[in-house]
Protein backbone atom coordinates (compact mmCIF):
# COMPACT_ATOMS: atom_id res chain seq x y z
CA UNK A 1 0.00 0.00 0.00
CA UNK A 2 2.69 2.55 1.31
CA UNK A 3 4.73 1.47 -2.40
CA UNK A 4 1.45 2.79 -4.02
CA UNK A 5 1.34 5.68 -2.39
CA UNK A 6 4.68 6.70 -3.24
CA UNK A 7 4.32 5.96 -6.86
CA UNK A 8 1.25 7.78 -7.02
CA UNK A 9 2.75 10.88 -5.34
CA UNK A 10 5.43 10.64 -7.89
CA UNK A 11 3.33 10.96 -10.81
CA UNK A 12 1.15 13.36 -9.67
CA UNK A 13 4.51 15.77 -8.94
CA UNK A 14 5.81 14.91 -12.58
CA UNK A 15 2.45 15.58 -14.28
CA UNK A 16 3.30 19.19 -12.87
CA UNK A 17 6.81 19.22 -13.09
CA UNK A 18 6.96 21.29 -16.94
CA UNK A 19 4.57 24.00 -15.17
CA UNK A 20 6.63 24.56 -11.80
CA UNK A 21 9.94 24.60 -13.93
CA UNK A 22 8.33 27.30 -16.42
CA UNK A 23 7.06 29.20 -13.26
CA UNK A 24 10.25 29.07 -11.48
CA UNK A 25 12.29 29.99 -14.58
CA UNK A 26 9.82 33.63 -15.42
CA UNK A 27 10.14 33.95 -11.72
CA UNK A 28 14.06 33.81 -11.49
CA UNK A 29 15.25 34.19 -15.04
CA UNK A 30 17.69 30.76 -14.03
CA UNK A 31 17.54 27.84 -15.45
CA UNK A 32 19.97 25.78 -12.71
CA UNK A 33 17.70 28.55 -9.49
CA UNK A 34 14.62 27.26 -11.15
CA UNK A 35 15.55 23.43 -11.02
CA UNK A 36 16.40 23.97 -7.59
CA UNK A 37 13.33 25.82 -6.72
CA UNK A 38 11.50 22.54 -8.23
CA UNK A 39 13.46 20.56 -5.97
CA UNK A 40 12.80 22.22 -2.81
CA UNK A 41 8.80 21.82 -4.24
CA UNK A 42 9.69 17.90 -4.38
CA UNK A 43 11.30 17.83 -1.12
CA UNK A 44 8.11 19.33 0.64
CA UNK A 45 6.01 17.25 -1.38
CA UNK A 46 6.98 14.05 -0.89
CA UNK A 47 6.69 15.24 3.91
CA UNK A 48 3.23 16.08 2.59
CA UNK A 49 -0.02 13.46 2.77
CA UNK A 50 -1.46 14.35 -0.82
CA UNK A 51 -4.35 12.70 -0.25
CA UNK A 52 -5.41 15.67 2.05
CA UNK A 53 -5.41 18.25 -0.68
CA UNK A 54 -8.07 19.00 -2.47
CA UNK A 55 -6.12 20.63 -5.01
CA UNK A 56 -2.43 19.04 -5.31
CA UNK A 57 -1.71 21.22 -8.43
CA UNK A 58 -2.34 24.27 -6.19
CA UNK A 59 -0.47 23.41 -3.65
CA UNK A 60 2.46 22.85 -5.73
CA UNK A 61 2.14 26.25 -7.43
CA UNK A 62 1.47 27.75 -4.35
CA UNK A 63 4.77 26.05 -2.28
CA UNK A 64 7.06 27.09 -6.00
CA UNK A 65 6.00 29.98 -6.30
CA UNK A 66 6.72 31.33 -2.73
CA UNK A 67 9.83 30.01 -2.83
CA UNK A 68 10.39 31.26 -6.02
CA UNK A 69 9.27 35.02 -4.50
CA UNK A 70 11.73 34.14 -1.50
CA UNK A 71 14.71 33.05 -3.64
CA UNK A 72 14.06 36.41 -6.44
CA UNK A 73 14.38 38.81 -3.58
CA UNK A 74 17.88 37.41 -2.58
CA UNK A 75 19.08 37.52 -6.28
CA UNK A 76 17.61 41.01 -7.11
CA UNK A 77 19.45 42.37 -4.14
CA UNK A 78 22.90 40.34 -5.60
CA UNK A 79 22.28 41.33 -9.23
CA UNK A 80 21.67 44.87 -8.17
CA UNK A 81 25.30 45.06 -6.33
CA UNK A 82 26.81 43.68 -9.84
CA UNK A 83 29.05 45.91 -11.84
CA UNK A 84 28.02 44.18 -15.67
CA UNK A 85 24.45 43.84 -17.15
CA UNK A 86 22.38 40.63 -15.90
CA UNK A 87 20.87 38.82 -18.26
CA UNK A 88 18.89 35.29 -18.38
CA UNK A 89 19.92 31.76 -18.86
CA UNK A 90 19.94 30.76 -22.60
CA UNK A 91 16.92 28.15 -23.01
CA UNK A 92 17.12 26.48 -26.18
CA UNK A 93 13.08 25.96 -27.76
CA UNK A 94 12.78 22.32 -27.39
CA UNK A 95 13.68 22.35 -23.85
CA UNK A 96 11.87 25.23 -23.15
CA UNK A 97 8.98 25.58 -20.78
CA UNK A 98 5.28 27.01 -22.16
CA UNK A 99 2.76 28.88 -20.28
CA UNK A 100 -0.62 27.20 -20.15
CA UNK A 101 -1.72 30.77 -21.93
CA UNK A 102 0.10 29.99 -25.37
CA UNK A 103 -1.94 33.84 -26.47
CA UNK A 104 -0.73 35.80 -22.95
CA UNK A 105 2.18 38.29 -23.49
CA UNK A 106 3.74 36.84 -20.57
CA UNK A 107 3.90 33.44 -22.71
CA UNK A 108 6.97 35.57 -24.31
CA UNK A 109 10.38 33.79 -23.03
CA UNK A 110 11.92 36.64 -24.96
CA UNK A 111 14.71 37.96 -23.12
CA UNK A 112 12.97 41.59 -23.57
CA UNK A 113 10.38 40.14 -21.40
CA UNK A 114 12.15 38.96 -18.81
CA UNK A 115 14.58 41.69 -18.64
CA UNK A 116 10.95 43.46 -18.12
CA UNK A 117 10.20 41.71 -15.33
CA UNK A 118 13.14 42.02 -13.79
CA UNK A 119 12.09 45.74 -13.00
CA UNK A 120 8.92 44.37 -11.14
CA UNK A 121 8.99 43.54 -7.33
CA UNK A 122 8.57 39.91 -6.51
CA UNK A 123 5.20 39.82 -5.54
CA UNK A 124 4.44 42.14 -8.75
CA UNK A 125 6.09 39.58 -11.00
CA UNK A 126 4.84 36.58 -9.08
CA UNK A 127 0.81 38.16 -9.32
CA UNK A 128 1.20 39.05 -12.93
CA UNK A 129 2.79 35.43 -14.27
CA UNK A 130 0.15 33.35 -12.15
CA UNK A 131 -2.76 35.66 -13.74
CA UNK A 132 -1.63 36.36 -16.95
CA UNK A 133 0.70 33.43 -18.12
CA UNK A 134 -1.09 30.71 -15.90
CA UNK A 135 -4.95 31.61 -15.81
CA UNK A 136 -4.60 31.92 -11.93
CA UNK A 137 -7.98 33.43 -10.96
CA UNK A 138 -7.25 36.22 -8.27
CA UNK A 139 -8.22 34.16 -4.80
CA UNK A 140 -6.11 31.20 -6.26
CA UNK A 141 -3.44 34.48 -6.23
CA UNK A 142 -4.30 35.93 -2.50
CA UNK A 143 -3.96 32.47 -0.98
CA UNK A 144 -0.18 32.15 -2.78
CA UNK A 145 0.79 35.37 -1.53
CA UNK A 146 -1.21 36.00 1.90
CA UNK A 147 -2.96 38.66 0.37
CA UNK A 148 -6.34 39.83 -0.59
CA UNK A 149 -7.60 39.30 -4.06
CA UNK A 150 -8.40 43.18 -3.87
CA UNK A 151 -4.88 43.71 -3.42
CA UNK A 152 -3.34 41.33 -5.76
CA UNK A 153 -5.48 42.89 -8.55
CA UNK A 154 -3.86 46.19 -7.89
CA UNK A 155 -0.38 44.34 -8.50
CA UNK A 156 -1.48 42.80 -11.59
CA UNK A 157 -2.83 45.92 -13.06
CA UNK A 158 0.45 47.93 -11.75
CA UNK A 159 2.45 45.33 -12.99
CA UNK A 160 1.15 45.10 -16.97
CA UNK A 161 1.26 48.96 -17.25
CA UNK A 162 4.96 48.43 -16.53
CA UNK A 163 5.82 46.05 -18.51
CA UNK A 164 3.25 47.29 -21.52
CA UNK A 165 3.84 50.68 -21.77
CA UNK A 166 7.75 49.79 -22.10
CA UNK A 167 7.57 46.65 -24.19
CA UNK A 168 8.87 47.15 -27.85
CA UNK A 169 7.14 46.45 -31.26
CA UNK A 170 8.10 42.91 -32.47
CA UNK A 171 8.08 42.02 -35.81
CA UNK A 172 5.53 39.20 -36.43
CA UNK A 173 6.30 37.96 -39.82
CA UNK A 174 8.70 35.19 -39.16
CA UNK A 175 9.79 34.47 -42.79
CA UNK A 176 11.60 38.40 -42.72
CA UNK A 177 13.45 37.35 -39.06
CA UNK A 178 14.28 33.86 -40.22
CA UNK A 179 16.13 35.83 -43.78
CA UNK A 180 17.24 38.33 -41.39
CA UNK A 181 18.94 36.02 -39.07
CA UNK A 182 20.44 33.66 -41.49
CA UNK A 183 21.70 36.60 -43.07
CA UNK A 184 23.24 37.95 -40.66
CA UNK A 185 25.43 34.73 -39.26
CA UNK A 186 26.37 33.96 -42.90
CA UNK A 187 27.94 37.62 -42.47
CA UNK A 188 29.40 36.31 -39.33
CA UNK A 189 30.67 33.11 -41.01
CA UNK A 190 32.79 35.34 -43.83
CA UNK A 191 33.51 38.41 -41.80
CA UNK A 192 32.05 40.43 -43.57
CA UNK A 193 31.10 43.88 -41.05
CA UNK A 194 28.92 45.79 -43.81
CA UNK A 195 26.60 43.37 -44.23
CA UNK A 196 26.47 43.07 -40.40
CA UNK A 197 25.54 46.58 -39.91
CA UNK A 198 23.22 46.96 -43.11
CA UNK A 199 21.45 44.09 -41.45
CA UNK A 200 20.97 46.79 -37.92
CA UNK A 201 18.85 49.16 -36.87
CA UNK A 202 20.69 52.69 -36.73
CA UNK A 203 20.33 52.84 -33.06
CA UNK A 204 21.18 49.24 -32.53
CA UNK A 205 22.52 48.14 -29.30
CA UNK A 206 24.05 44.59 -27.66
CA UNK A 207 23.44 43.84 -23.84
CA UNK A 208 25.95 41.55 -22.65
CA UNK A 209 26.14 39.50 -19.47
CA UNK A 210 30.05 40.33 -18.69
CA UNK A 211 30.88 36.48 -18.99
CA UNK A 212 34.32 35.58 -19.93
CA UNK A 213 34.06 34.22 -23.81
CA UNK A 214 37.07 34.46 -26.34
CA UNK A 215 37.25 32.94 -29.96
CA UNK A 216 41.07 33.83 -31.53
CA UNK A 217 42.71 33.00 -34.77
CA UNK A 218 44.81 29.50 -34.21
CA UNK A 219 48.50 30.38 -32.79
CA UNK A 220 47.21 33.64 -31.90
CA UNK A 221 46.20 35.39 -28.66
CA UNK A 222 42.36 34.95 -28.19
CA UNK A 223 40.46 38.38 -28.99
CA UNK A 224 37.32 38.92 -27.07
CA UNK A 225 33.81 38.55 -29.08
CA UNK A 226 33.32 42.66 -28.46
CA UNK A 227 33.52 43.57 -24.50
CA UNK A 228 30.65 41.81 -22.94
CA UNK A 229 31.21 43.70 -19.73
CA UNK A 230 28.88 46.27 -20.37
CA UNK A 231 25.95 47.47 -23.30
CA UNK A 232 27.63 48.71 -26.37
CA UNK A 233 26.76 49.98 -29.59
CA UNK A 234 26.41 47.24 -32.32
CA UNK A 235 29.03 48.89 -34.32
CA UNK A 236 31.70 48.09 -31.62
CA UNK A 237 30.26 44.29 -31.07
CA UNK A 238 30.61 43.71 -35.23
CA UNK A 239 34.13 44.98 -34.81
CA UNK A 240 34.67 42.09 -32.42
CA UNK A 241 32.41 39.27 -34.65
CA UNK A 242 34.68 40.57 -37.62
CA UNK A 243 37.91 39.77 -36.35
CA UNK A 244 37.01 36.06 -35.34
CA UNK A 245 39.51 34.02 -36.74
CA UNK A 246 38.41 31.16 -38.61
CA UNK A 247 39.75 28.56 -37.11
CA UNK A 248 37.71 25.82 -35.76
CA UNK A 249 34.69 28.14 -35.30
CA UNK A 250 31.31 26.92 -35.55
CA UNK A 251 28.25 28.88 -35.77
CA UNK A 252 24.56 27.51 -35.42
CA UNK A 253 20.79 29.23 -35.68
CA UNK A 254 19.05 28.42 -32.28
CA UNK A 255 15.61 29.12 -31.09
CA UNK A 256 16.45 30.74 -27.93
CA UNK A 257 13.91 31.81 -25.24
CA UNK A 258 11.36 31.29 -28.00
CA UNK A 259 12.73 33.52 -30.32
CA UNK A 260 15.63 33.86 -33.23
CA UNK A 261 19.03 33.36 -31.70
CA UNK A 262 22.55 31.65 -32.67
CA UNK A 263 25.27 30.05 -30.47
CA UNK A 264 29.13 30.19 -31.32
CA UNK A 265 31.05 27.67 -30.53
CA UNK A 266 34.84 26.94 -30.76
CA UNK A 267 36.51 23.43 -31.10
CA UNK A 268 32.90 22.18 -30.22
CA UNK A 269 32.73 24.24 -27.12
CA UNK A 270 29.63 26.94 -27.05
CA UNK A 271 31.51 30.51 -26.13
CA UNK A 272 28.75 32.86 -26.57
CA UNK A 273 24.66 33.00 -27.15
CA UNK A 274 23.03 35.32 -28.87
CA UNK A 275 19.18 36.57 -28.90
CA UNK A 276 18.00 38.59 -31.82
CA UNK A 277 15.31 41.48 -31.22
CA UNK A 278 14.01 42.11 -34.15
CA UNK A 279 11.95 45.30 -35.52
CA UNK A 280 10.55 45.59 -39.09
CA UNK A 281 13.68 47.35 -40.06
CA UNK A 282 16.32 45.39 -38.63
CA UNK A 283 17.47 43.76 -35.99
CA UNK A 284 17.90 46.22 -33.04
CA UNK A 285 19.15 44.06 -29.73
CA UNK A 286 21.58 41.76 -29.41
CA UNK A 287 21.49 39.65 -26.11
CA UNK A 288 25.44 38.54 -25.80
CA UNK A 289 25.33 35.62 -23.09
CA UNK A 290 29.39 34.31 -22.51
CA UNK A 291 29.11 33.34 -19.05
CA UNK A 292 30.05 29.96 -19.16
CA UNK A 293 27.88 28.71 -16.05
CA UNK A 294 24.59 29.70 -18.00
CA UNK A 295 26.22 28.10 -21.46
CA UNK A 296 26.71 25.23 -19.66
CA UNK A 297 24.97 22.10 -21.20
CA UNK A 298 24.36 23.74 -24.67
CA UNK A 299 25.03 21.65 -27.73
CA UNK A 300 26.22 22.72 -31.31
CA UNK A 301 24.99 20.98 -33.84
CA UNK A 302 24.32 20.81 -37.74
CA UNK A 303 26.81 24.10 -37.29
CA UNK A 304 27.97 26.85 -40.19
CA UNK A 305 31.46 26.61 -40.09
CA UNK A 306 33.15 30.18 -40.86
CA UNK A 307 35.14 30.04 -44.46
CA UNK A 308 38.74 28.79 -43.80
CA UNK A 309 40.30 30.88 -46.18
CA UNK A 310 38.87 34.43 -44.47
CA UNK A 311 42.17 36.17 -43.25
CA UNK A 312 42.35 37.38 -39.87
CA UNK A 313 42.82 41.23 -38.60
Amino acid sequence: MKETQTEESTSLFEASRRRLLSISYRMLGSLSEAEDVVQETWLRWHETDHRKLKTPVAWLTTVTTRIAIDRLRYLQRQRATEPVDWLPDPWLDSHAPSAEDAVSMLSDLSYGVLLLLERLSADERAALLLHEAFDCQYEEIAATLNKTPVHCRQLVRRAKERVQSDRARRIADEQICERLVQDFLHAIAHQDKPAMLRLLTPKAMVIGDGGVSSIGSHGRSSTPVASLAVTQSADEFVNGLASMGAFDVQIKPACINGGWGATIALQGRVVLALSFAIEVDGISTIYAVADQRKLKGLQLTGEIRMRADVSTQ
